[in-house]
């Protein structure tokens, strides 16, 4: 969303492979909160148009329940808390439960919610 060249680059990069991106639910909340933080009608508009050509992936139960499982790891592991948001462990989840890896510019939240990352 903030046009960062080596995050275009990466999306070009695995449409051209034939790689499906996934878009959690959890990251279009995300996405939402800054749009209503700003209350940029031009920015709404310009997240909804870049949001539409990918399929989504909402939290159902197994994604909570994975969700919850893998904080739950993390935090312990920290003896306490381990300074992961919950909506990290839902996107976390949800690549867990795809088997996939998690797209980001920074890997450290899911490296240690302990799932697959893929930087730009």
């Amino acid at each position: 969303m903030e046009g960062t060249s080596t995050a275009i680059e990466k999306g070009n990069e695995l449409t051209a492979e034939g790689e499906v991106q996934w878009l959690p639910s959890p990251v279009v909340a995300e996405v939402y909160y800054g749009v209503a933080y700003t209350k940029s009608e031009t920015e709404r508009r310009q997240v909804q148009n870049a949001l539409l050509g990918y399929p989504r992936v909402d939290v159902d139960e197994e994604v909570a329940r994975t969700a919850s499982q893998l904080l739950a790891v993390a935090d312990r592991e920290a003896g306490g808390n381990s300074g992961v948001e919950t909506n990290d462990a839902y996107i976390a989840a949800i690549a867990d439960v795809l088997n996939d890896a998690v797209l980001t510019g920074n890997g450290d939240d899911f490296e240690t919610l302990g799932v697959a990352v893929e930087t730009y």
